[in-house]
């Protein structure tokens, strides 16, 4: 499984992609959307709760239909307390949500079944990825100790490494695509001022 560093990344890249302006940004928004992308795992602190943290694991919080239901409540909550739009807020929510199950998919899963069900209730079908960038954590959801052990042991820590490596160059990857998209209209500001002003010039 991805750990929670790569859900949250990819939960503040949607922020970052996003180019609305509403009451709904910033900070705020970047920290609500990396906590969305975690949201599905939370499904491990229902099972640690009952002694089985792997009982719920990749059940129906890791579905379509859950990234979907979480979207409309999600852009519901965004219009009620923020004014924010609800069909882009939604979206928005909606995609967050799912960008955790297509990390899930780029997972390398060796137990089997590999992936997850995320088209249930329309299909039973495990889905993953030709290519896992992402190394996986075998843990062990048959007991809290367990659970622990696993989660803090040094091959979760290599793991960890190598997402932080991945977050680095998807954040400067976007960072960059950010500046290439702003540079041309900064770039044309002076020019369509020169351009206005001869043309003013012209018909004077």
């Amino acid at each position: 499984m991805a750990l929670p560093l790569a859900h949250a990344t990819a939960g503040y890249l949607l922020h970052r992609l996003d180019p609305r302006r509403s009451a709904f940004t910033g900070r705020p928004r970047a920290l609500t959307l990396m906590l969305v992308g975690i949201l599905p795992d939370l499904d491990f602190l229902v099972g640690f709760a009952l002694g089985t943290p792997g009982a719920f694991h990749r059940g129906v919080s890791h579905t379509l239909v859950a990234a979907l239901a979480f979207g409309l409540v999600g852009g519901a909550i965004a219009r009620w307390r923020v004014g924010d739009r609800w069909v882009p807020a939604s979206l928005l929510f909606g995609a967050a949500y799912a960008s955790h199950l297509v990390l899930d998919t780029l997972t390398v899963d060796a137990r089997g079944p590999s992936g997850a069900q995320i088209f249930w209730p329309f299909s039973h079908a495990y889905v993953i990825a030709p290519i896992t960038p992402f190394a996986e954590i075998l843990i062990d959801g048959t007991s809290r100790a367990g659970f622990v052990a696993t989660v803090l042991a040094w091959p979760a820590v290599t793991v960890l490494a190598r997402e932080a490596g991945i977050a680095v160059v998807a954040v400067v990857a976007v960072s960059l695509l950010e500046s290439w998209w702003r540079a041309p209209a900064c770039e044309s500001g002076p020019v369509l001022a020169l351009a206005s002003r001869r043309t003013e010039e012209d018909l004077a």
